[in-house]
């Protein structure tokens, strides 16, 4: 553990966390600095996102090297920034602890308490003992803690985008929801599920880390999107971490609470074809990895789903649905509102400026676009080559 000399003046002092015993001393401040800060958008900074990562992917030999930065007043907790530092390339990047599988690149910060001074003061850190190439924060949703301090901060050209948001606030409950949207939605619903029950009876139910099954689902949903990303010709740098299934099945939550992890499971009769996993924060709920049964596509099996999810989240006074950041046009379709995010950069080194002024940017995004051009057959072909698809799609 790193810990500053004196501080300053209502400066604070500033630790940095780099093992898992370091961040198991702190794991009541870090919960309680949670009930503290106001922002929402800061699940994947909680501590059982961040000690979770951790656990699983520290160790000898692994790919990433992690950073928590802290700071503390009056002997209390007031804010942590998770970070870490994964080689690309040969390209050492500081990044959002958990990327790309942390959604949003945020900090937990004790709002009553953290001053300017306090923000800046994290990031001269960094740019003073960077040990890296680059800094890369994306994506940072703009109206976030986070967002604040990096306002001044260069931008990555073209990396910037919005997450689709539900305001579930509007409706009184899930019936008003299902009438809502006029008549063409209300038909599409209905012989959704009318034709999705052909297989048969449907039934929706949401389960939390504390039933015995959740693991399993969790592989279950995980196995499912592997095979959609197989089918479509798609790869995920994510999605090739060993021990990925069984992080997100050590997740935990709290069903009276109404926070943490769970899973929306959808069956009809004995099967299951539909599964979303889940976060909820503060009233704030993150649909963060959703799959459907292949062989039942053309029902539209994951649509019933989402809609049974958004009404049990309205019947249970969750006040937004965040489909994440991405360009997904279906997402648009379901939301009301948009999150703006933006993505910042800190070269350090001529192989740093680089990265973020021409791969993030330029290269890697027309690679890209070259490569659904290919045929979707030719695309499933290339996928399956190690290294191809990551190349072009991963981080």
């Amino acid at each position: 553990m790193d810990i500053s000399s004196a501080p300053e003046p209502d400066a604070g002092i500033y630790r940095r966390l780099s093992t898992l015993a370091e961040i198991d001393t702190v794991a009541d401040a870090w919960r309680a600095l949670e009930s503290r800060c106001e922002d929402r958008l800061t699940y994947f900074q909680s501590f059982d996102w961040c000690r979770g990562w951790v656990a699983a992917f520290a160790g000898d030999g692994s790919a990433f090297e992690f950073r928590i930065e802290t700071v503390w007043r009056n002997g209390s907790l007031v804010a942590v920034w998770p970070l870490m530092v994964q080689t690309v390339s040969g390209i050492r990047v500081l990044e959002n602890l958990g990327a790309p599988h942390s959604q949003y690149c945020n900090l937990l910060c004790d709002d009553a308490h953290l001053a300017g001074l306090l923000m800046g003061k994290l990031l001269t850190r960094i740019e003073m003992m960077p040990d890296c190439d680059v800094a890369i924060f994306h994506p940072v949703p703009h109206q976030s803690s986070l967002g604040l301090l990096l306002r001044s901060q260069p931008k990555i050209r073209g990396y910037g985008g919005s997450s689709a948001v539900l305001d579930l606030t509007q409706f009184a409950g899930s019936d008003a929801y299902r009438s809502h949207g006029g008549k063409l939605k209300k038909r599409n619903r209905n012989r959704r599920r009318n034709h999705l029950a052909r297989l048969g009876e449907l039934t929706f139910e949401m389960i939390w880390p504390s039933d015995q099954r959740f693991a399993e689902y969790v592989r279950e949903c995980a196995a499912m999107k592997r095979v959609w990303l197989r089918e479509t010709g798609r790869s995920s740098s994510g999605f090739s971490f060993d021990g990925l299934d069984d992080f997100l099945a050590s997740l935990t939550g709290d069903a009276a609470l109404l926070e943490g992890a769970c899973l929306s499971i959808l069956r009809a009769g004995d099967a299951t074809v539909a599964i979303e996993l889940g976060f909820v924060r503060a009233g704030h709920y993150y649909a963060y990895l959703g799959s459907f049964d292949w062989s039942l596509r053309h029902l539209s099996a994951g649509k019933v789903q989402m809609e049974m999810t958004v009404c049990w989240l309205i019947d249970n006074r969750i006040k937004t649905y965040d489909l994440l950041g991405g360009d997904g046009a279906y997402k648009q379709s379901w939301a009301n509102q948009k999150l703006v995010l933006n993505g910042y950069s800190l070269p350090f080194s001529w192989k740093g400026r680089l990265y973020a002024q021409a791969w993030l940017p330029v290269i890697r995004p027309f690679a890209k676009r070259m490569y659904f051009t290919i045929p979707e057959s030719w695309r499933r072909f290339l996928s399956g080559i190690q290294g191809v698809g990551l190349l072009v799609l991963g981080v």
